[in-house]
Formats: structure tokens, sequence, C-alpha cells
């Protein structure tokens, strides 16, 4: 990748010009413009870049750490590749997102977003208790950072709230 769009400077291969010789698959010669992104908060900077042992303990399982304090799963039909080399996560058909129900069944535990109704420190140990080799404080700080800076949790909140408040009222 050695050339750039020259409105938004997105990187390309010199083969992806089109027929008039310029760079549009971006931003359509200067018409669409995005907002930029928001910084990612201090702790998910400091986990991924740091060399503490918390954030070589976070990017060892990185992938355990994102499902545990995920609100949802994703399904989809994975077809691994024919032969040897490395690895490609080669997804066929349609991909979609699981959410659960706000209370687990009886015959299942808590995951995914039942855990955002919980206090932090029972979801914390609740997500302990399926990823062994995590950090109990990692995820609380995870936790935390999550209830404070998405808005939809504190209607989640309000909304378990309501239901339990109703549920003693039955």
């Amino acid at each position: 990748m050695s050339e750039q769009c020259s409105f938004c400077g997105t990187v390309y291969w010199k083969e992806e010009k089109n027929t008039a010789h310029k760079y549009t698959k971006c931003c359509h010669d200067g018409k669409v413009q995005l907002p930029a992104f928001p910084d990612a908060p201090e702790l998910l900077k400091a986990l991924l870049t740091e060399n503490s042992p918390d954030a070589k303990n976070y990017r060892q399982r990185i992938r355990k750490y994102n499902s545990a304090i995920a609100f949802a799963s994703m399904g989809a039909q994975i077809k691994p590749p024919r032969g040897t080399g490395s690895y490609c996560y080669r997804l066929h058909g349609q991909v979609y997102h699981r959410v659960s129900p706000l209370y687990a069944s009886d015959q299942h535990k808590e995951s995914y977003g039942q855990l955002y109704i919980f206090d932090s420190s029972e979801a914390t140990e609740k997500r302990l208790s399926n990823n062994q080799n995590c950090l109990q404080h990692v995820f609380e700080k995870l936790d935390f950072m999550l209830r404070k800076s998405i808005p939809l949790l504190s209607l989640i909140f309000k909304c378990t709230d309501w239901h339990k408040s109703t549920q003693l009222h039955q």
C-alpha cells in the first residue's frame, strides 16, 4: 500500500485506481466526510500498548476478556480453510447476533448482557468463574469503564429495577 487518496488520506495499492486513475472508494473525491472517531478510553489504550503485567495478561487472553464483557454473541457458519497455512476466519452466509433474555433460565449461567443487571462485583465474579487466568481487577476496571461510558446501561438498570419491583407486587 503505497498510494493515498488526496482528500482523506486513505491508503491504497496502486492497482486500485479507477479508470480515471483516481482512488474513489473511500470518500468519492472528498464528497463524503465522516466525523473522526473519539479516542479510545485510557484503560483500553493502556491494556493494548503498555508492558505491565496486567496489559500482558489482557493481550494474551484478549478473546476471553472481550467475550466476557460483550453484550451479545455472534453466530455464523464458519468455514475452515482447506489445506495448511495461517488461520483465516471465513464466514459463509448470514451473520447474526444473539441477544439473551434479561434473566438466565435455571439451566444456564448468566452471560453477555445478562451480567450487566448485577452490580459490578457480582458480575465480575460470574465472569471470572468462566475465564480462568483472567485477572479480577482487570475485569473490574473494564466493567467500570463500560458502565460509565455506555448510556444504554443506565436504561438496562432502570428496566431491571422496574421489573424487580413489579415482581414483588404480584
